[in-house]
């Protein structure tokens, strides 16, 4: 017996010599043949082999729908007759995507466990990991909030590098010192910009840290944010009344840093805030000058390279 249309099953009535070719190449029978075999597959794939869902649902038994609630012929080709047919192929379909939807459902990760104890080594890991908790732990006990490392660099340090602001924010209410310096004696403003965080950064400042601090280079964090190429947090910092001439030890602005490593995107925003292009470094050079110093030095590297070649 052919395939009937929705009309056909709805009305009762038939129309002759509309046969299952008339369906696009039987696609639809291929269709519901796929569907039976991942039904198969799925129900082989559920815990315990057996296809048991392990619903407890009342009346889930009498609803099941099984492969062989279908009406298909001896050679395994559907045969669609009644309502009843179509009904269970919707069923069959539903109940295959919700196995599968609970099969490979993502398991949520187990919470983690807070050892009874924790040291400093391990404190500043957690700091470093983002395991708030394990922090949380450290600083109830009445942990130094100001623990470092050997390089004296401190937890707000090392969370202000890694954009951890949760954990950031922690520390600081347990009372770490925001201006403290490591062995560079960068702040942690410097490791912010550093790290490129700018959630990071403007926590700091709207907690009052200093934007003019130094480190042993005489470095202000605009420039660490220019020389690791952190526009964002470069953009901030001038905002908030960074002074985009500002030199460091060797007489370089932020400027002088941006042309020395090709920062292109960087030296456009400086000029957009007014950096000068004339300020003279302790070489007695401006930033065009050091780009043109750096140009002759590649090219002469590059001409006696020739020259050697045999």
């Amino acid at each position: 017996m052919g395939l009937l249309s929705v009309e056909e099953l709805v009305t009762g009535k038939r129309s002759e010599g509309k046969e299952a070719s008339d369906f696009q190449g039987a696609e639809y029978e291929a269709a519901v043949n796929q569907e039976k075999q991942d039904n198969r597959r799925s129900l082989q794939e559920l815990p315990g082999g057996d296809g048991a869902s392990g619903e407890a649902d009342s009346g889930s038994e009498q609803e099941e729908v099984s492969v062989a609630a279908l009406n298909t012929d001896k050679s395994g080709r559907l045969k669609l007759e009644t309502v009843d047919d179509l009904f269970n192929i919707l069923q069959l379909r539903k109940r295959r995507k919700e196995r599968k939807s609970s099969i490979y459902k993502k398991t949520e990760p187990e919470p983690e466990t807070v050892p009874e104890t924790v040291d400093e080594l391990l404190f500043l890991t957690a700091v470093m990991e983002n395991k708030l908790p394990v922090v949380e732990k450290y600083l109830t006990d009445g942990g130094n909030p100001n623990a470092a490392d050997n390089f004296q660099r401190t937890a707000l340090h090392k969370a202000s590098f890694k954009g951890h602001v949760e954990v950031m924010r922690r520390l600081l209410e347990a009372g770490a010192a925001i201006e403290q310096t490591d062995k560079l004696e960068a702040t942690a403003v410097h490791w912010a910009c550093r790290g490129g965080c700018l959630p990071a950064l403007q926590l700091l400042l709207d907690q009052g840290a200093k934007i003019t601090s130094r480190d042993k280079l005489q470095s202000t964090p605009l420039h660490v944010a220019v020389r690791t190429g952190h526009c964002e947090c470069a953009e901030h910092l001038i905002h908030c009344g960074a002074d985009v001439n500002a030199k460091d030890r060797d007489g370089d602005t932020a400027m002088h840093d941006a042309v020395r490593i090709n920062r292109f995107k960087m030296m456009k925003l400086l000029m957009m805030y007014g950096a000068s292009l004339s300020t003279k470094n302790c070489d007695g050079k401006t930033p065009l000058e050091t780009l043109y110093s750096w140009q002759n030095g590649a090219k002469s590297l590059l001409c006696n390279f020739n020259e050697e070649k045999p």
